[in-house]
């Protein structure tokens, strides 16, 4: 145990001190036009049902909640609580429910620590703030949930995928049932994507590993889910846990892994790497906005970086989180990071946009001396927080020590 007279002891408190005023003068400052959130964000994902120009957002969050925003106004509506456990994914699915006064309804799903997925039906009467009309929970993995997929199967049945730390891909009703389940001997599945080039008569949905392959297979029709469905051999182009499956409109997979990269992988070619983004850190998220030609990436060391995919030339970094970047989404051309900082930030791609921040960095000033936005809401204690980081670091820990043994 180090004591005071330990030299260690004191490097480490001098590190840490360090390290807590950094990110207490980089809170202050308002690049992306913060919102801040009554907790740490781990999720986001766009939602075109709620607010008729498309700009809301869903938000998960480690205090148990997940939250709709609508981007244009800031306000923020929590549409429940699954638990007390971080919520670590949501998706969702909506459509109209009658033509009159414009009501809807909508499906949301959200995943957790606890082990359980929780369906939020949401009513919403024009533009007003969606409420939630109903909320069920059920049970979905042996251990915390990863990730999320809403999906059509060929005979026109909308289903749930879910990937969970216990390695398994499960197919869900959205009333709960568990038609299916595929276990990938891994260690976790971190994101299941459909393929938007396969046939809506046999839809081929992809999930990435904690481990660092990349598999596939057919969605069947939901009567045929009690047969065995047949898993692809693995796609091996990273060293270590794969984050992120995003297509481009080529049909490319574009990969978001720990081992300190972000791929492009070529249908043509199997889905052989063509293109490496080199990272200081973990990619945690990459998404494409294809009629700029732009990837952008959110890696571990608080940064946002777009690249330009015809020369992978490295654009520009968007600075302003103060703690790792989560997750990403696009809505049109305005970019949403979320972090841990517990702030939403949004940034422009459009073509002026993009060239004016490009332009200003040749010029950079301080950060802006601004009081960080108030939060009056509960946050997680000092333990919560180490416990979610050592979630969320502990297997890509592993690995990587893993791999540097391998290498001497």
């Amino acid at each position: 145990m180090s004591t005071s007279t330990d030299p260690g002891y004191f490097f480490q408190t001098s590190t840490s001190l360090a390290e807590n005023d950094r990110k207490a003068r980089k809170s202050s400052n308002t690049f992306g036009d913060p919102i801040k959130f009554p907790s740490k964000l781990l999720a986001i994902s766009p939602n075109q049902y709620l607010n008729a120009s498309g700009t809301s957002a869903l938000v998960a969050q480690a205090d148990g909640s997940t939250s709709v925003i609508n981007i244009s106004g800031g306000e923020i509506r929590r549409i429940g609580r699954s638990a007390q456990a971080p919520i670590t994914c949501v998706t969702s699915y909506g459509g109209r429910l009658s033509f009159d006064n414009n009501a809807t309804t909508q499906s949301v799903f959200a995943g957790g620590w606890d082990k359980y997925v929780t369906h939020f039906t949401l009513g919403q009467k024009g533009l007003e703030a969606a409420s939630t009309v109903a909320q069920a929970s059920f049970k979905a993995h042996a251990d915390f949930v990863k990730c999320l997929l809403i999906a059509q199967t060929p005979d026109k049945q909308m289903v749930l995928l879910s990937g969970g730390a216990d390695g398994d891909v499960n197919i869900w009703t959205f009333e709960g049932h568990r038609l299916a389940c595929l276990k990938a001997q891994s260690r976790g599945v971190e994101c299941i994507a459909l393929d938007p080039f396969s046939n809506p008569e046999s839809p081929r949905i992809f999930f990435s590993t904690s481990q660092r392959e990349i598999y596939n297979f057919i969605l069947p029709a939901s009567s045929a889910m009690s047969g065995a469905i047949q898993i692809s051999d693995p796609i091996i182009q990273h060293d270590t846990s794969v984050y992120k499956l995003e297509f481009d409109d080529d049909g490319d997979l574009w990969t978001a892994s720990a081992d300190k990269s972000a791929k492009r992988l070529v249908r043509e070619n199997n889905f052989t790497a063509d293109t490496t983004l080199a990272h200081p850190d973990f990619v945690r998220d990459i998404v494409i906005h294809g009629p700029s030609s732009l990837a952008v990436t959110a890696c571990r060391d608080e940064e946002i970086r777009v690249w330009d995919t015809g020369s992978t030339q490295l654009m520009h970094i968007f600075s302003g989180h103060f703690e790792e970047v989560t997750g990403l989404a696009l809505t049109g051309t305005t970019l949403l990071s979320v972090s841990i900082d517990a702030t939403l930030r949004k940034w422009s791609l459009a073509p002026a946009d993009l060239k004016k921040a490009i332009e200003d960095v040749k010029s950079p000033a301080l950060l802006e001396e601004k009081p960080e936005p108030k939060n009056d809401f509960g946050a997680l204690t000092e333990e919560e927080e180490a416990e979610l980081r050592a979630l969320m670091e502990g297997e890509e820990s592993e690995a990587l020590e893993k791999m540097a043994r391998d290498e001497q």
